[in-house]
C-alpha cells in the first residue's frame, strides 16, 4: 500500500505568485495604453505553466521501496524516484524540512509539518540501516 505525504512549498509559491502578478500587471498596463500585449500574455502563460510544473504536490512511499516526488504538472519535470535502500541518513533541518543523505549526495524535502515525523518513521521502518541524526531541536 502506498503512503502519501503532502509537500510544503512555503515561500516558493509566494515568489512565483508575485512574479505572475507583475506579469499580469504588465499585461493590463500595456492593454490600457493600447500597446501590443501578445508577448506579455505568452510570458504570463509560460510563468504559470512553469510554476505548476516545478511545484511539488506530494511525496509517496511506494510498495517497491521508492520515495516518489510528484509535481503538480509533469510538463517540464518528470516524477522523480529516490530508492529507500540508497538512503544512509535522515536529519530534520526545520519543522518542515527533511535532509535525506544518500549514497551519492543528498536531497532536501519540504514536507508538511504534521506529516514529517510519520514520514521519518516510515522510511526508518523500510530501511533500518538509516541513521537518524539529532539536530538539537526539541
Amino acid at each position: 500500500m502506498e503512503k502519501k505525504y503532502k509537500a510544503d512549498n512555503g515561500m516558493g509559491n509566494l515568489y512565483w505568485g508575485i512574479a505572475a502578478l507583475v506579469l499580469l500587471g504588465m499585461i493590463v498596463y500595456r492593454y490600457m495604453h493600447a500597446e501590443s500585449v501578445l508577448s506579455y500574455i505568452l510570458y504570463f502563460g509560460f510563468a504559470i505553466l512553469f510554476m505548476l510544473s516545478t511545484t511539488i504536490r506530494k511525496y509517496t512511499v511506494t510498495e517497491l521501496n521508492f520515495l516518489e516526488i510528484h509535481f503538480v504538472l509533469t510538463l517540464f519535470a518528470k516524477n522523480r524516484r529516490i530508492a529507500i535502500g540508497d538512503m544512509t541518513g535522515l536529519k530534520k533541518i526545520k519543522k518542515n524540512q527533511l535532509r535525506i543523505d544518500k549514497v551519492r549526495g543528498f536531497e532536501v524535502l519540504r514536507v508538511k509539518a504534521s506529516d514529517i515525523d510519520e514520514l521519518i518513521a516510515e522510511l526508518k521502518e523500510r530501511n533500518p540501516r538509516i541513521v537518524i541524526a539529532d539536530n538539537g531541536e526539541a
